[in-house]
């Protein structure tokens, strides 16, 4: 278990803020605060220190003038303060980049906790980032081998034959792939395992891309993930970064659609995983989506670790065990009860015990004479005068201590008034703030559905932009290739020409070439209906207007000043891309004629310029 250091007094305090912004610290740092009505944190720092180890240096803060020292001395938004923590990686980058440490906010016992496992997944993806696991000194580790018991919470628990279980932590062994696809129950995993925090590091057990990946074949059907999104362009990814860097590919938007005018960003999302064709394998990888049938077999993602789980799924467009998860909301909280008595009534004024109060010396009573018995009057005879003299000196003390008292009355009076106002203050601010947690979490569940909901349509609106025939039947059959392709031509000007403006566009002439055909129908890894779309670009003038197809002359060799290649008839040669930023691409090349049509000369690879 790391060591806790609290952070008491104004020097400790800009002790740690200097150690953030210095530039030589190793070691993350983790900084959670007590709130300032409290003598503990909600965040349990004990916890966050014992998963740390060696990963992190952990620090405790009171909420109060130390911590207004420590803040000052911040940059703008990266201080911590009020019951809240922080992790701060190594570097300085977190300073300007605030999502490079993201504050976690706790305001009760349940923030608490979800806020304590924040800070130990920050905390160890940074460290993972940061490569501070290699960095362990070796004679602290040692090898073992066991099996997986559960998977649950983000971690796997580990029977390595000792009397408790050891734990894999998701965030150290591959960024954003949940523990669930990396492993399962019942499978055996090897590591090195720290014995003061209990994990187990299994980063050196991972495939290598090459392993991994030799299962694909030019024309499987595979799954990847949307790691990128532009207008034009996307990145896929077939497998992550582990030990070596991740494998991704470019796809542009006539591999994704048959529709130049689309925007990739209302067809995927980052992070969707999408099926897709390999129409090259590695070390080179390209892949398309828009010859993708939905009823195609679609192969398993390879494991991360062997005997693992894919580490890809497909994604269902409607999981139904989903739904009521994504549209079910808290219950509405109820407001605390209310004060007995309105705080608008005076309160009752304090009862102040009659022995509390100073009491008049007692007065002696002159006894009567002789005389006035004899006479029958009441009288007294005068009182002696020292007596006499002392009686207003009495009376103005006893005075002085009863206004005294009243004042006294009075002040408890209004304190008990301010501190009911305060409670009632209190209690609405605290039903205003489950209020607000409330909406929060609807508003939450609100944007989870409607993320569920966009994903389904993306999906649903790219498949049906790639359709590439009705299930209602086979589709024409024809017995000349030259029909054939031609019918696959004129399909794609007819889908992609609106019937208003077909009469004003109609698909000009062409000629295919005595090569065409042949060449098409040796050429694995590109679909006939895509080269179909892109020869009705050409035909039509679309080609050159869309920049992946890289329409460009065909000269007589590779250099840039080799002369323009030509025909006796006067013809000219042309090349364009069906696929791109692979060097086994595929290229067509076509002749311009003196007339303006076009005559279809091949489809070759990206090296091959003969025609």
């Amino acid at each position: 278990m790391g060591a806790i250091t609290r952070v008491d007094d104004t020097n400790s305090a800009i002790a740690l803020a200097d150690l953030l912004n210095g530039t030589e610290r190793e070691r993350l740092i983790v900084v959670v605060t007590i709130p300032a009505s409290q003598n503990e944190p909600w965040i349990d720092v004990v916890e966050i220190a014992q998963e740390a180890g060696n990963l992190a240096d952990v620090f405790l803060m009171p909420t109060s003038d130390v911590s207004w020292d420590f803040s000052e001395r911040m940059a703008e938004g990266t201080q911590v303060f009020g019951g809240a923590g922080r992790v701060y990686p190594v570097g300085t980058e977190w300073q300007a980049d605030l999502s490079k440490s993201p504050l976690r906010f706790a305001f009760n016992p349940e923030d608490g906790n979800r806020a304590t496992q924040l800070l130990i997944s920050d905390m160890f993806r940074m460290a993972s980032a940061a490569g501070l696991l290699q960095s362990l000194p070796s004679q602290m580790l040692r090898k073992v081998d066991g099996v997986v018991k559960m998977v649950v919470a983000g971690r796997a628990l580990v029977d390595t034959g000792n009397a408790s279980l050891a734990t894999v932590a998701e965030e150290l062994v591959v960024d954003d792939v949940a523990i669930e696809r990396l492993m399962a129950v019942g499978q055996r995993v090897s590591g090195w395992f720290d014995a003061e925090s209990r994990r187990i590091d299994v980063a050196k057990s991972l495939r290598t891309p090459n392993e991994a990946l030799a299962v694909y074949s030019v024309g499987d059907v595979v799954l990847a993930k949307v790691a990128t999104v532009k207008s034009d362009r996307a990145e896929l990814m077939l497998y992550p970064k582990t030990t070596a860097p991740s494998v991704t590919v470019d796809v542009w938007r006539s591999d994704v659609t048959a529709n130049p005018y689309d925007d990739l960003r209302e067809l995927m999302t980052v992070g969707e995983v999408i099926p897709a064709r390999v129409t090259a394998a590695g070390p080179r990888w390209s892949l398309v989506l828009s010859d993708v049938d939905d009823d195609e077999p679609i192969l398993t993602a390879p494991s991360l670790l062997p005997g693992g789980p894919a580490w890809l799924i497909e994604e269902l467009d409607e999981p139904e065990a989903d739904e009521d998860q994504l549209t079910e909301a808290p219950a509405l909280p109820m407001p605390t009860a209310a004060p007995d008595r309105d705080v608008s009534t005076p309160a009752p004024e304090p009862q102040v015990a009659e022995a509390l109060l100073p009491e008049a010396p007692a007065q002696p009573h002159p006894r009567p004479s002789p005389a006035m018995l004899d006479h029958g009057t009441s009288r007294p005879n005068p009182a002696p005068s020292a007596p006499v003299a002392a009686a207003p000196q009495q009376k103005e003390s006893t005075r002085g201590l009863l206004l005294k008292i009243d004042g006294l009355v009075a002040d408890v009076t209004r304190l008990m008034r301010e501190g009911q106002g305060l409670a009632a203050q209190l209690r609405a601010a605290t039903d205003e703030r489950a209020q607000l947690r409330y909406l929060l979490d609807q508003a939450e569940h609100r944007a989870n559905k409607m993320e569920h909901d966009l994903k389904v349509a993306k999906a649903r609106l790219r498949k049906a932009g790639n359709s590439k025939a009705s299930s209602s039947g086979p589709g024409p059959q024809f017995a000349d290739p030259e029909q054939r392709f031609r019918y696959l031509v004129l399909t794609q000007w007819a889908t992609r020409t609106m019937s208003a403006e077909q009469r004003d566009r109609p698909l000009p002439g062409y000629v295919i070439g005595p090569r065409f055909l042949d060449s098409l129908a040796e050429l694995e890894g590109i679909a006939d209906e895509k080269v179909a779309d892109v020869v009705f670009e050409i035909l039509t003038g679309l080609a050159p207007q869309v920049a992946s197809r890289e329409v460009h002359r065909l000269r007589t060799g590779t250099g840039g000043d080799d002369p323009i290649r030509t025909r006796d008839d006067g013809a000219v040669a042309w090349r364009a891309s069906l696929q791109i930023n692979t060097p086994s691409a595929r290229r067509i090349h076509y002749w311009r004629l003196p007339n303006g049509q076009f005559e279809l000369a091949q489809v070759a690879t990206h090296d091959d310029f003969d025609l």
